[in-house]
């Protein structure tokens, strides 16, 4: 076992930590799957035509799992830069995403300190997707048989990023002391 990856100085982050490296792997490992699949059937239209369910069931998927990674990516950026408590890569801070999450919340604020950047990360990134899947199951309801495939697959894709998250996470507690 080594020490956590990482150290904060004035609110910000120094290097990448193990859970980042883990879960931006296992993210662009999958967008590039889906890209590079959608990608040669645009360059072969008579397979396009034949596979074209796959097709758009594949950018449905990228879109959702690349919107996750580039979360996990930009947070990363962002947490070096700025104080991670007050800058975060959404739309709301870190204590409005986490406001329904209490419990989030509570671990984020026992972690030791070097470790906050990624229990802020994981536990913001969690609450957002868990926001994303409600809006979708709900629309999910009143959608067409065409919109139910579109959002089935963006379904999919928040589950699996999910699943990487959480794969990292349980991962980068073996590197640390």
């Amino acid at each position: 076992m080594i020490e956590y990856s990482i150290c904060i100085k004035d609110g910000k982050v120094t290097g990448d930590s193990t859970f980042y490296l883990l879960a931006d792997t296992a993210l662009s490992k999958e967008c590039e799957r889906l890209s590079s699949f959608a990608d040669a059937l645009d360059k072969d239209s008579s397979r396009k035509k034949e596979c074209i369910v796959d097709y758009k069931c594949a950018k449905y998927r990228y879109a959702t799992v690349s919107l996750i990674h580039s979360l996990v990516r930009n947070n990363n950026r962002l947490r070096k830069s700025h104080n991670l408590e007050t800058s975060f890569y959404l739309m709301e801070t870190f204590n409005e995403i986490l406001a329904g999450h209490t419990e989030y919340f509570e671990l984020y604020k026992s972690a030791p300190a070097n470790e906050k950047p990624d229990f802020s990360m994981y536990y913001g990134i969690l609450a957002f997707i868990e926001k994303e899947l409600s809006i979708l199951e709900n629309d999910l309801h009143n959608a067409n048989d065409f919109e139910k495939i579109e959002l089935e697959e963006r379904l999919d894709g928040l589950k699996f990023a999910t699943v990487c998250l959480d794969e990292a996470w349980k991962r980068r507690g073996e590197v640390i002391k």
